[in-house]
């Protein structure tokens, strides 16, 4: 069986005021041509599918033509797990009509029933290739009961330990089911959307855990796993030493952090040996990010490369010098160079002239920059300045997963 793991799409994104759906439409055109091309017979879709709970109509409209072309493209079929962007309900209501295509959605958890998301996956053969262990984004209340008072520290390691829980919960329902099947070399896979032990942050990902203590230790899944295929990352990479647990993902740069290195998706083939290999995702927008002073500027539009796809700049104005014209005098560097001049944020200087950094830019304002630019306004001790930080992501992650009002 080969199959394609892929992740983090968040339809509907928008950069700065610019939509993203040309470069998602181009995506996900060239991963049918993919799927077709590799004779792929399982998609895996990570979580995070739309940048919000409640995608636009050509986010949804992008996301079901998918759905439905895969099967045209000999795609045998599609598993999706909700991200902590998705809400679970949007991915849940169609989830009877998208069986019939063969798409399996699971938007959230059931406590009561695990065996629900436990999907034995069979190839365009009709035969069975692998058991999948589909599990989505695990909320803090789903693995974890907290008691009134307690430190964030017992809090975090309760959760771990939860998570590591219903993995290993999931791992023994799929080890029985493999025996049901007498197919005892049958691989076991398994999804996710967490943060990983030791893993980097490239762009806007959302903290998922209060301070990332809850990180979750990639030791902990259980060996008979073949393969974990994960979301939240938004750059590719492998969780821990044996090469089996990966980050799949963005398809495309979700922000100007994100330019310095490729956007893959992975393949695996559970023919005889597993073997995984990477496959680069094209290079849809090109977005170049330029700082410095006006001197600095003017040479790095220079330095743009011609490109047959539209090129996007932000540029960041650190200079010392004020210049009230600065936007009209980019402005038309950008228009000399055949590019689109998306942001030009000037650079502000802390309080004791330390480092320059972009000013904000309220298109791209989130609680969690509002509330870093208001605590360092505070001065505040290094262990209190903690202390809050923790108290405000642990109150903001309550009330994303609806817990508070």
């Amino acid at each position: 069986m080969k199959i394609l793991h892929t992740s983090d799409w968040h339809l509907g994104q928008v950069l700065y005021s610019e939509k993203r759906e040309n470069e998602h439409r181009e995506f996900l055109q060239w991963l049918l041509g993919l799927i077709g091309k590799e004779k792929i017979d399982l998609l895996l879709v990570a979580g995070d599918i739309f940048d919000t709970g409640s995608p636009s109509n050509y986010s949804l409209e992008m996301y079901f033509s998918f759905l439905a072309d895969c099967c045209a493209a000999g795609c045998a079929q599609v598993i999706v797990i909700g991200g902590n962007h998705d809400s679970p309900s949007t991915l849940r209501a169609p989830r009877h009509i998208l069986k019939a295509i063969r798409v399996t959605v699971v938007g959230e958890v059931d406590k009561d029933n695990l065996s629900r998301d436990l999907i034995v996956a069979k190839g365009n053969d009709g035969k069975p290739g692998a058991i999948v262990c589909a599990v989505p984004y695990l909320r803090d209340r789903d693995v974890y009961s907290p008691q009134p008072g307690e430190e964030i520290e017992t809090r975090a390691a309760g959760i771990i330990k939860g998570v590591a829980t219903w993995y290993r919960s999931m791992a023994d329902l799929a080890v029985a089911e493999r025996g049901k099947l007498g197919l005892p070399g049958l691989p076991i896979l398994a999804m996710g959307h967490l943060f990983a032990k030791g893993m980097l942050k490239s762009g806007k990902e959302r903290d998922l855990y209060v301070g990332n203590l809850s990180a979750f230790p990639v030791e902990q899944f259980p060996t008979e796993f073949a393969y974990v295929a994960l979301g939240h990352l938004h750059m590719p990479q492998i969780a821990g030493k044996q090469g089996n647990v990966r980050y799949s993902g963005s398809p495309i740069p979700l922000s100007f952090d994100e330019i310095e290195y490729a956007k893959k998706v992975f393949i695996i083939d559970t023919d005889s040996t597993l073997e995984v290999r990477d496959v680069t995702v094209p290079v849809f927008k090109q977005l170049v990010r330029i700082a410095g002073d006006l001197t600095a500027i003017r040479n790095g539009f220079n330095q743009i490369q011609v490109s047959t796809k539209e090129t996007w700049v932000e540029v960041i104005y650190t200079g010392a010098t004020l210049i009230p014209n600065l936007l009209d005098q980019v402005g038309e560097l950008a228009k000399k160079r055949g590019v689109k001049l998306i942001a030009c944020p000037m650079g502000l200087r802390d309080g004791d002239g330390e480092g320059a950094v972009p000013s904000i830019d309220i298109a791209q304002l989130t609680p969690e920059l509002a509330f870093e630019y208001r605590l360092k306004a505070e001065r505040l001790t290094p262990d209190d300045e903690a202390m809050v930080g923790k108290a405000f992501r642990e109150i903001l992650k309550s009330v994303a997963e609806g817990e508070q009002e």
